[in-house]
């Protein structure tokens, strides 16, 4: 069984309130949560408190995937980083993130935390890259809208104000890179 259909099973048994398979969800997968958390965050405590309302969340309102849908631990990490973003909105400023692409820009993703496996943090490394790869092969302005909006969480009318372009062409630049990044990985693969 892979980590997505125990982390789609465990979610399963934590609808029917299991508090067994709700350790077991927490054991697998709170330190990779908490990278994410501390990527939008910067902060540990910010962190914890994300993970914490993540996992209460999940025992609040968890119930069983409809048949065709699957709740992953990539479902999970766009939750917890959506979180992230809205308690940052909530307690501070919004600050711009820096990144650097292959045109100089700084960037950065998601990593394992420092307790993963060798074989996790190889599995996650090599993720990276191809994902660098791809990113980079992105035209500038396409780039930099779909990061502004994947590590910020800005809108595309935000974007548009902040890139100083018309509405149309971020929501159309997002739209191909997204597209560019799934054909570009699905290659890589």
């Amino acid at each position: 069984m892979d980590g997505r259909d125990e982390v789609s099973r465990l979610l399963a048994r934590i609808a029917l309130r299991d508090a067994k398979a709700f350790e077991a969800l927490f054991t697998l997968v709170a330190d990779r949560l908490m990278a994410v958390a501390m990527r939008v965050t910067q902060d540990a405590a910010m962190a914890e408190d994300v993970l914490q309302e993540v996992f209460t969340a999940i025992w609040n309102r968890s119930t069983a995937a409809a048949p065709g849908q699957h709740r992953t631990l990539a479902w999970l990490c766009v939750v917890t980083r959506h979180r992230a973003i809205d308690l940052l909105r909530q307690r501070k400023p919004e600050e711009p993130l820096q990144w650097r692409g292959a045109s100089g820009e700084e960037h950065s993703h998601d990593v394992a935390a420092e307790g993963a496996s060798p074989v996790e943090q190889l599995l996650v490394q090599e993720s990276d890259v191809r994902l660098s790869h791809c990113i980079g092969a992105l035209e500038q302005d396409p780039r930099r809208a779909l990061m502004l909006s994947f590590y910020e969480g800005l809108t595309h009318a935000e974007i548009a104000l902040r890139m100083q372009r018309p509405l149309g062409t971020v929501k159309a630049w997002t739209r191909r890179s997204l597209m560019r990044l799934k054909d570009c990985l699905e290659a890589l693969t």
